[in-house]
């Protein structure tokens, strides 16, 4: 029987005209690298393709076709489930989310899984020489040696572990995990802190209430207490700071904060039916006007629609905004500064009033040049990545502006994340499955 040692076949690059199929083949290995430094906005290396033109040579057309799809659908799991999209919800996300999705990312859908097909249909591999075969194997070999070795080093090295990838074990326990949170059943009602669970617990709430869900906005506890510290040096009453629980992506964290309730989406979930228990429906009962401000399309997401069935009547998205500024990034919408100011201005004369805004600007992977402005809140603060530099630039736009609008009278602002930055999840930088909140009052009587 063969192995890696005494197969015998010609030599490496043996003529000019070879070298174009190592250089596809190599294209090859780096796809799922590319794909992945692309979703997260950093470089990475995924290790397990190294293995493939070994696999290629050794296994029957059809076997290694079979664990290519195999490993593709594994690689899918991965990057969606670091995303907070986890399997139980994909059947939402093909058939609401997607169907109401913006033409790009249509076609970037598309795109992917046309290089995918040919990514599975090619034999390129088969075609590379034994010594190359070895070489790409034992490197793959290193890589995972050495992210195994710096598991147990200091923080600093982590960021080298961190940057080698290799999806299928977190994909293989993210479907483990997802299938016994389903038999278990245990998502629901939450007791941990959020938005409607604060003001239901409230006997009084000033005349004017919003709450800031903020895209990607991790802290550790360390770096809390900092941008606590932060706010308070600048005069502003902080009553309240803490974490609570995440599960999913933007959306889960919506109904996490709006209806203290955490699901799981499939085609079938009635928002209509839940509207009753959550926080637009109970501000009316108590006499406020309800408006909710996000700077993407309304279609995205079906957000226009799950908005209305949750009871905000007074919803304004992108095309109600057009005449603001837009930032860039991978869903280019309204900068956060300026949803912010639109959104004060629609409470500013308003009696009582329930401000509900969904930020955008720091949804990963970051733009260039986006983090070079929004270092003027929280100087001289340590960050985990250029996603928490953008979160706090939007808190403290916020801030500032419930500062200088005296106008408003007694106002109470609670912010909180919606999930983890994509790219420090699993990192071991950030408390696992846990985002910030911080409650904080401005031109309130003592």
């Amino acid at each position: 029987m063969s192995s890696i040692f005494t197969l015998q076949e010609k030599p490496l690059f043996l003529n000019y005209s070879e070298k174009f199929t190592y250089v596809r083949c190599f294209l090859w290995m780096l796809l799922p690298s590319l794909i992945w430094s692309f979703a997260f906005g950093r470089i990475y290396i995924c290790i397990e393709p190294l293995f493939f033109p070994y696999m290629e040579k050794r296994f029957k057309g059809w076997v290694s076709f079979l664990i290519k799809f195999l490993w593709i659908f594994i690689f899918l799991v991965s990057i969606l489930s670091n995303w907070n999209i986890r399997p139980s919800s994909y059947e939402f996300y093909l058939f609401t989310v997607l169907g109401n999705s913006p033409a790009p990312i249509l076609i970037i859908c598309f795109l992917f899984f046309l290089i995918m097909f040919f990514f599975l249909s090619s034999d390129v591999y088969r075609k590379t020489s034994l010594g190359f075969r070895r070489i790409v194997f034992f490197i793959g070999i290193f890589l995972i040696s050495l992210k195994g070795v710096l598991l147990v080093l200091d923080v600093g090295v982590s960021e080298i572990r961190n940057r080698i990838v290799t999806p299928s074990p977190f994909a293989i326990k993210t479907l483990i995990s997802d299938s016994f949170l389903n038999k278990q059943n245990s998502l629901g009602k939450t007791s941990e802190p959020t938005f409607l669970n604060h003001v239901k617990s409230e006997s009084s709430m000033p005349a004017k209430m919003v709450l800031m869900i903020v895209e990607s906005w991790g802290e550790s506890h360390g770096s809390l207490v900092a941008v606590e510290k932060k706010l308070k040096s600048r005069g502003v009453k902080v009553l309240k700071t803490g974490f609570t629980d995440y599960h999913g992506s933007t959306m889960q964290g919506e109904i996490r904060e709006l209806c203290s309730e955490y699901i799981q989406f499939d085609a079938s979930t009635n928002f209509s039916a839940m509207a009753d228990a959550c926080a637009p429906a109970y501000m009316k009962t108590k006499g406020y006007e309800v408006f909710g401000v996000h700077g993407y399309q309304k279609m995205f997401y079906a957000r226009d629609s799950v908005w209305k069935s949750l009871g905000i009547e007074h919803a304004y998205f992108q095309p109600e905004l057009s005449k603001l500024r837009t930032c860039p990034g991978p869903f280019r919408g309204v900068c956060d500064e300026d949803m912010i100011n639109f959104g004060v201005d629609l409470i500013r004369q308003q009696d009582k009033a329930f401000l509900y805004m969904l930020s955008l600007s720091s949804h990963e992977p970051i733009a260039s040049g986006m983090p070079d402005a929004s270092v003027q809140y929280f100087q001289d603060m340590e960050k985990i990545g250029d996603s928490q530099l953008v979160a706090r630039n939007a808190i403290g736009f916020l801030v500032d502006t419930l500062s200088a609008s005296a106008e408003l009278g007694c106002t109470e602002a609670y912010v909180v994340g919606d999930h983890q930055p994509p790219s420090a999840v699993n990192s071991g930088q950030l408390s696992e499955g846990m985002v910030p909140y911080i409650r904080m009052s401005f031109h309130c009587q003592p």
